[in-house]
């Protein structure tokens, strides 16, 4: 079992995560779910997941990633591990954010506005976090 990370760390792990799915939705206007772990070296890093199988449904795709972290926690290998999905029907960005002594869903609403040649430009404007407890399904 990994052990807990402090607080000054999830913050800038939810940030990092955070700040990828926002210039992902500016720039392409949606996204596949990102992946980032906290490594025992305290190294923040994007984790890219190839998929060759078929899923069915946004819950797939989850279940799916916590597969491939679940070992990685349990070893030891990452201390925390945010998952980030857009959730387009909500205009919602939701960090899944998980470690051993933490488990929380946040969902951040959003607003956004496209500009320039046919409209490419876009810039989200951020609402209110809401953070709720979720089942720790990685730690």
């Amino acid at each position: 079992m990994a052990a807990g990370i402090d607080q000054t760390r999830l913050d800038a792990l939810f940030t990092a995560a955070l700040e990828a799915a926002i210039a992902r939705i500016e720039k392409d206007g949606t996204f596949f779910p990102l992946v980032f772990e906290l490594r025992a070296n305290g190294a923040i890093q994007n984790v890219a997941v190839l998929e060759i199988g078929a899923i069915e449904g946004a819950q797939g795709v989850l279940d799916r990633l916590a597969d491939v972290i679940r070992p990685r926690a349990a070893d030891g290998t990452i201390r925390a591990a945010p998952v980030v999905r857009h959730r387009t029907e909500a205009a919602t960005i939701e960090v899944r954010l998980r470690a051993a002594n933490y488990a929380a869903d946040v969902l951040v609403p959003f607003e956004i506005a496209s500009s320039g040649l046919l409209g490419h430009q876009r810039q989200l404007t951020l609402g209110s976090f809401t953070a709720r407890p979720a089942a720790n399904e990685l730690f």
